[in-house]
């Protein structure tokens, strides 16, 4: 129950500390930037005329590229930050140890990227609406947010830990790499995320007929497999992120660099 309450004490202070104009600005850009392109798309006389444009185009800015680009931000440097404000040492030696702190900023950091990406989401359908089953196309973006901010960001953090100053380097690249991973017609590509996103978004969406046409883009593998795969990713992580907190001296590894 302390680890509990010491994640709760973190993820709060961590909220209450992000608030200022600096966070508003960058939430602000980052979810204006999909209603932007959209509404570019529309004053240069673009037309998406298939019923699964408009989605799919959500899809691609918000569940992928607004979320990405919230938890390169908002969760990869979050132990970084720490250890180079020289506030790690204090942190880690408090009797909750180390796992709250890594907790409590990833859940920070999801809580913002979601924040951000619904923020986006609405200003997006205002810009398209009337949409064809709008309400639905709605949910089901937000659905895919929330799994992308938990995923990706479980990722991240490893990511932050394992490669403590270049750890947003190796996110960029690794999602490059998954990008073109996705297009392989092969097993490898279940191991992504992005594919098991993209299967929710063909199921949920009722676009298999679709999906028959499009070949190695989308996959097909059911909802629950697929959120069953997402949250047992996300959990596994965490934990081999929460190994690696425990067992490696981050302050003795940045001083001898």
């Amino acid at each position: 129950m302390s680890i509990l309450r010491a994640t709760a004490a973190v993820f709060a202070f961590e909220c209450r500390r992000a608030l200022g104009w600096r966070r508003g600005l960058l939430v602000l850009g980052l979810a204006s930037f999909p209603a932007v392109i959209l509404w570019l798309i529309h004053r240069e006389g673009g037309q998406l005329d298939r019923p699964e444009a408009w989605p799919l185009a959500l899809f691609i800015l918000i569940p992928e590229l607004v979320c990405l680009l919230g938890l390169l931000l908002w969760v990869t440097p979050a132990i970084q930050t720490e250890v180079e404000g020289k506030t790690w040492p204090h942190l880690a030696v408090r009797p909750a140890g180390k796992l709250p702190i890594l907790l409590g900023k990833y859940a920070a950091g999801i809580v913002w990227t979601a924040a951000t990406a619904w923020l986006a989401l609405a200003l997006a359908m205002w810009v398209i609406w009337p949409l064809d089953d709008g309400w639905h196309v709605a949910k089901v973006m937000a659905w895919l947010t929330v799994l992308s901010s938990m995923a990706y960001g479980a990722l991240f953090s490893l990511f932050g830990i394992v490669f403590l100053r270049r750890g947003m380097i190796f996110a960029v690249g690794y999602t490059l790499v998954e990008f073109l991973v996705r297009l392989i017609p092969a097993i490898i590509r279940q191991l992504t995320v992005q594919y098991h996103l993209q299967s929710l978004l063909v199921a949920w969406m009722h676009w298999e007929e679709v999906n028959r046409h499009m070949g190695p883009l989308f996959g097909d593998t059911r909802p629950a497999e697929n959120i069953a795969t997402l949250l047992g990713y996300t959990v596994f992580l965490l934990g081999v992120s929460a190994v690696i907190l425990r067992w490696r001296q981050l302050v003795t590894a940045v001083e001898t660099n």
